[in-house]
């Protein structure tokens, strides 16, 4: 009677756990249409340069990264802002691989687009990429948020470094985009529209710096 009592027990144990549905859904940040690092050169909406500047910057390696983002960003989970000074994390909306790695390659990406270079490299990187690095842009992450429905906020202090670890220019960029619907997925959209600004601001300030 015992056994028969404890194979119910694990019967309806194992048939509970079959049925239960993982609902966790998974967001990622990226360029819209990029199917590699940087577009084609008919594609691209390039940043107004000279011949000759043009000319140099299409052998300029650049580096995007480390990005640091706070704590409370530092996360697989997704987190809005329901006030000025409070914040929600949400167990079922995630991001697919670490914010920090997602926001390097897309602003990466989006920097790409907009010069005459293939040679942009998203952090981290290794041997040969690392020493032939002549630019390297480090971001530091305020803010990073904002709530379905509603506008994100993306506040960044960014910086641009030499080969020889001289500071060439030091920027704070705020971007505000309002999300195109409810839910998680027009949010990310917007995060994603506010890391392609980004990517446009820094882009402009490379060419100067050949000169």
């Amino acid at each position: 009677m015992v056994r028969r009592l404890l194979l119910l027990t694990v019967s309806i144990g194992l048939t509970s756990c079959t049925g239960v549905t993982d609902t966790t859904q998974y967001y990622a940040l990226d360029r819209p249409g990029s199917s590699s690092m940087a577009g084609s050169a008919a594609s691209r909406a390039s940043v107004s340069t000279s011949p000759s500047t043009e000319a140099e910057t299409a052998s300029v390696t650049i580096g995007v990264g480390p990005v640091i983002v706070p704590a409370y960003l530092d996360r697989t989970e997704i987190v809005t802002r329901t006030a000025a000074d409070r914040v929600e994390i949400s167990m079922f909306h995630r991001w697919a691989e670490p914010l920090a790695d997602s926001i390097a390659r897309t602003v990466a990406e989006e920097i790409a687009s907009r010069l005459p270079t293939d040679r942009v490299i998203a952090y981290p990187w290794r041997g040969l990429f690392g020493r032939a690095i002549q630019f390297q842009v480090v971001i530091v992450v305020v803010r990073f948020d904002g709530r379905p429905g509603g506008d994100i906020t993306l506040d960044t202090r960014w910086r641009i470094v030499g080969r020889n670890g001289d500071e060439l220019a030091f920027r704070r960029s705020t971007v505000t985009e309002a999300a195109a619907g409810s839910g998680y997925e027009p949010m990310v959209a917007a995060m994603n529209r506010a890391l392609l600004t980004l990517g446009r601001e820094i882009a402009s300030e490379i060419p100067p710096l050949l000169r």
